[in-house]
């Protein structure tokens, strides 16, 4: 019997291998529309978006800031019973966290009284503390409040100098007096007048010590510039705002410009920054303006019956009702 040679073979091989590689091929594509599985996107998916539950107070979203820390406390006093205990113990964080942030830059920079970050350090203890006593805190809520605790205990022992802490006229870019017309005192000095500033732009609370800068030198403007006023400097010595830094105003050597005539002779001027017709100081900027009258009573041999607020020289609601009643029981 003949063979068939190799070569004469292989074609045939190959046909019928090709053959039935096209049968499945057609019966796969035959099957295709029935197969069930996921297609492949042409993009690549989209991140989530998390949408903010409605009602959220307005603090939430706001950086820190003292106007931060207003609103908080306001939140907690009104509207946090609505609110679930996580967001309550957030909130109390975030407003203690930020007293002892803004503490620490007052120490940094001599920019309050050592009583006013007393309280202010004392407070935020007592925050950390009162988290660290609710069950419905959580691990992490309760780790923070013990660094925050120990932040506190370590701040409420920290230097803060002596004396009375005065923001000097360069660290708040004072503006040089005209002293040609300025008026020095004559005689010592030998009573004090308290005022308010009576505007609103000073934060309540009273924010960065940028912002409070920026207030004193808009009144610093104001006394120099304003037509009906042109004096040779700010009318007052000192300045306070709501978180109780003090600001050091006209300097010492010159007379005021704040009580009227006459009643500016041998007279030191302290103005609280803010308006309150309606309102009382903080009790930081209250705790500053007694430590700033003790102080200038006892180097001026000043009695405390000569510390009185301005409407005792004039038809004037300054400083308002709150802190008039606050001077008539000094001490």
């Amino acid at each position: 019997m003949q063979r068939s040679s190799p070569r004469a073979s292989a074609p045939s091989v190959f046909r019928s291998r090709r053959g039935a590689l096209l049968a499945r091929l057609a019966l796969a594509l035959a099957l295709a529309p029935l197969c069930a599985c996921p297609t492949v996107p042409k993009t690549p998916p989209q991140e989530p978006v998390v949408v903010e539950e409605p009602g959220n107070p307005e603090w939430v979203r706001e950086p820190m800031s003292w106007r931060k820390l207003e609103l908080i406390e306001q939140w907690l006093e009104v509207d946090a019973t609505r609110h679930s205990p996580e967001l309550v113990i957030e909130a109390k964080l975030q407003l203690n966290e930020g007293r002892l942030l803004f503490s620490r830059r007052d120490i940094e920079n001599g920019a309050a009284p050592k009583e006013t970050l007393q309280v202010r350090v004392e407070s935020a203890r007592k925050g950390f503390e009162e988290i660290l006593a609710d069950p419905a805190a959580s691990a992490g809520a309760r780790s923070r409040a013990q660094v925050g605790l120990k932040g506190a205990v370590a701040l409420a022992s920290a230097p803060t100098g002596k004396g009375v802490a005065i923001i000097r006229r360069q660290q708040w870019n004072a503006r040089a007096p005209r002293v040609s017309n300025l008026t020095p005192l004559k005689g010592a000095w030998s009573r004090i007048t308290v005022h308010h500033s009576a505007e609103s732009t000073s934060d309540p609370r009273g924010g960065s010590l940028e912002d409070s800068a920026g207030t004193v030198r808009i009144i610093q403007k104001y006394h120099m510039d304003d037509p009906e006023h042109r004096w040779g400097d700010i009318g007052y010595h000192f300045l306070i705002d709501g978180a109780g830094r003090i600001f050091e105003g006209r300097e010492l050597d010159w007379q005021g410009a704040h009580a009227g005539g006459s009643n500016n002779q041998q007279n030191i001027g302290i103005c609280m920054l803010g308006d309150f017709e309606k309102r009382a100081p903080t009790e930081a900027a209250l705790k500053s303006l007694q430590v700033l009258l003790d102080d200038l009573r006892g180097r001026y041999r000043i009695p405390a019956e000569r510390v009185a607020p301005h409407n005792t020289y004039g038809t004037t609601r300054c400083p308002g009702p709150a802190l008039t009643a606050w001077l008539k029981k000094y001490k």
